[in-house]
């Protein structure tokens, strides 16, 4: 005869057989793994495969994601890989530490992945590579060596989302836009080898930045049809932003671009027409803080709508 308690002991030895059968095994992430399915780093991992063009994890999607749990990957080697590549689409990579490798994020294929919270440590290339489209990168930091490293985020592919980033001493730009259409808010960029950002792609919405202390140029503007406001933009080493080459139609609006080394705002082309620059503070520049190498003394020329600026010199000193 089987007493209450002995119905419970048996019940409770067939669910916990039951739960361990249906929950899903738990593999070690090894160097070369391509994860298609839903994986957890469980210890740091250090990779050595001599060759840059390969992957030392490959994350595919749409099955595959990692949660790197606070662990770390370090690539080590001669000839060091890439970090960690995203395929197919909406993959997913959170909350660890990339270390050494060539590009140590890479977003690739039919895209649509998402990125959050990692920490990417003295990439030999660049941090994160964007070359597909509708990707999500949030909450990430970059630290490059201030010389021998690319830019922190290089993005090629187009309607990317890029936000809350912290990108410091890339040893090229911070951040470089080719692709179009890419919303670019509250990411700080200090640092740069070179310039902070150079937003080449049209479309772009770049709005709420802090662009800090790069050695070059804060923003270069070459693509057209943008909106760059709401960004700080101090203290780089030549001019705060720079519309140049065939950038047009833009939006330059409520920025804040002060003691920067030779220029708050400048137009350097004449090709740089039918930009929009309004109600922005440009002060304490080293030369002047608003400049357009192509206007006239009487501004009768009137290729930008200069208008509502903040600013204490320009040239030509018609510009308002």
């Amino acid at each position: 005869m089987l007493y209450p308690n002995h119905y419970l002991k048996i019940l409770s030895a067939a669910l916990l057989s039951l739960g361990s059968s249906l929950s899903p095994s738990i593999n070690a992430v090894e160097c070369g793994d391509i994860i298609t399915e839903p994986a957890t780093l469980t210890e740091d991992l250090t990779c050595s495969i001599n060759d840059p063009n390969s992957a030392a994890l490959t994350i595919q999607g749409p099955s595959g994601s990692l949660y790197m749990a606070g662990f770390s990957l370090t690539c080590s080697g001669l000839d060091q890989s890439n970090g960690i590549v995203l395929t197919g689409s909406s993959g997913e990579l959170s909350t660890g530490t990339i270390n050494g490798c060539n590009d140590a994020v890479v977003l690739s294929e039919s895209g649509f992945h998402t990125v959050y919270g990692i920490n990417i440590l003295l990439p030999l290339d660049d941090g994160i590579v964007v070359s597909s489209n509708g990707n999500t990168v949030i909450g990430n930091f970059t630290l490059g060596d201030g010389s021998d490293s690319d830019d922190g985020i290089d993005i090629n592919g187009n309607y990317n989302f890029i936000s809350q980033n912290i990108i410091e001493l890339s040893g090229d730009e911070g951040m470089e836009v080719d692709g179009i259409a890419n919303t670019i808010i509250d990411n700080t960029i200090t640092g740069s080898d070179s310039d902070g950002v150079e937003l080449d792609g049209d479309f772009s919405i770049f709005i709420s930045n802090t662009i800090l202390g790069n050695d070059n140029t804060g923003i270069e503007i070459e693509g057209s049809s943008c909106t760059v406001s709401n960004n700080t933009v101090t203290g780089n080493g030549s001019s705060g932003i720079t519309l140049q080459s065939s950038a047009s139609n833009n939006n330059i609006t409520q920025n804040n671009s002060n003691d920067n080394g030779a220029y708050g705002i400048f137009v350097t082309s004449m090709n740089a027409t039918g930009n929009s620059i309004v109600f922005n503070t440009a002060t304490g520049n080293g030369l002047f803080d608003l400049i357009d190498l192509f206007e006239d003394s009487d501004c009768s020329v009137n290729s930008n709508l200069w208008s509502g600026n903040t600013f204490s010199t320009s040239d030509p000193s018609c510009l308002e």
